[in-house]
């Protein structure tokens, strides 16, 4: 795949789910809000899905835990989430079903030292810690601060 053939949305997408771990909640909370801002259910949703199934056939399952919560933060925020909806329901339930259920859970943001136990998106995903929901709800009205 050459550089010109990647979407701005998928650049921003392996960014988030490949977070490098000096990265923490103000570097990638920007990334974030621009994915579930700008990504398209009819655009971008064959793309992601396919990156969510290479990671977790590779079994890369930080990458999985944060592309399924990403693509579950579509479903629930942002300008789509009803066709969000539509496209990954419940092909999403299927995917998490695939993750490993024992190990550590991994923060969304490295770093990131929150346990929530109340965050079933992030449990959901073998996260220990999400997105704060309500920065993000922030980060989608406008003017937009990236």
């Amino acid at each position: 795949m050459g550089v010109d053939s990647v979407t701005g949305v998928e650049r921003l997408f392996n960014l988030v789910t490949h977070a490098h771990p000096g990265m923490g909640l103000r570097d990638l909370e920007p990334l974030v809000g621009a994915v579930v801002r700008t990504a398209s259910p009819t655009e971008d949703a064959l793309t992601m899905k396919e990156a969510l199934r290479r990671f977790v056939a590779d079994q890369d399952w930080p990458a999985a835990r944060r592309a399924g919560y990403m693509l579950d933060l579509l479903c629930y925020f942002g300008p789509h989430q009803e066709l969000w909806q539509h496209v990954l329901y419940p092909w999403l339930d299927r995917m998490a079903d695939e993750l490993p259920v024992d190990g550590d859970l991994l923060p969304f943001y490295p770093g990131d030292s929150r346990d929530n136990p109340l965050d079933s998106l992030a449990r959901r995903w073998g996260l220990s810690s999400g997105v704060l929901y309500d920065r993000l709800n922030r980060l989608l009205r406008p003017p937009y601060v990236c």
